[in-house]
């Protein structure tokens, strides 16, 4: 049998309350924002200390990074990984949509440990997911479709997060670059 290590993610239980407050703007207009969870390794866990918001352009359910140079020079100065990205839903559930399962596809395919939080404030509710593997990870990154677009739902494509463990006892830090 095959045995996958993957090293422990490490949420500060604030994070989805803190990101929420800078999308406020956004989220009452009905725009989706976008953010890059960037993370410190330590032994076997990645903790994450910065939500790194790029300049960005969003709209009811979709959201495109700019310039995004400037967020991997700022993660450069401060020795941080990018651990995944966290996304708001304004008028949806939390959920991977089919962009976002493609979005989501490129950060695994870097880093097994790769997360997607989505959050869903008029629904007061956040998820914490990862693509299945090897099913999800092998439908998603052998499709070759653009936009919005069905995928078969069974088996799963993606799951809650089983390696997240979230911390009350740390912060993060929101970095706005907009």
């Amino acid at each position: 049998a095959v045995v996958s290590t993957q090293s422990t993610g490490i949420v500060p239980t604030s994070l989805p309350e803190k990101f929420l407050a800078v999308c406020q703007n956004n989220t009452g207009r009905n725009v989706e924002t976008c953010g890059i969870l960037a993370a410190k390794l330590g032994s076997n866990s990645f903790t994450i200390t910065h939500v790194i918001l790029p300049k960005q352009r969003g709209t009811s359910d979709s959201c495109q990074t700019l310039h995004e140079e400037e967020l991997f020079e700022y993660q450069d100065k401060l020795d941080l990984i990018t651990l995944g990205w966290i996304h708001t839903h304004p008028s949806q559930s939390a959920f991977l949509s089919s962009v976002d399962l493609h979005t989501h596809c490129s950060y695994q395919l870097m880093m097994k440990e790769a997360i997607a939080i989505v959050c869903a404030p008029k629904h007061n509710t956040t998820g914490i997911f990862s693509l299945t593997d090897p099913h999800g990870m092998d439908v998603i990154s052998r499709c070759s479709q653009n936009g919005f677009h069905p995928h078969p739902t069974i088996p799963q494509l993606f799951e809650d997060s089983k390696h997240v463990q979230m911390d009350p006892t740390i912060s993060t830090q929101i970095i706005d670059l907009r």
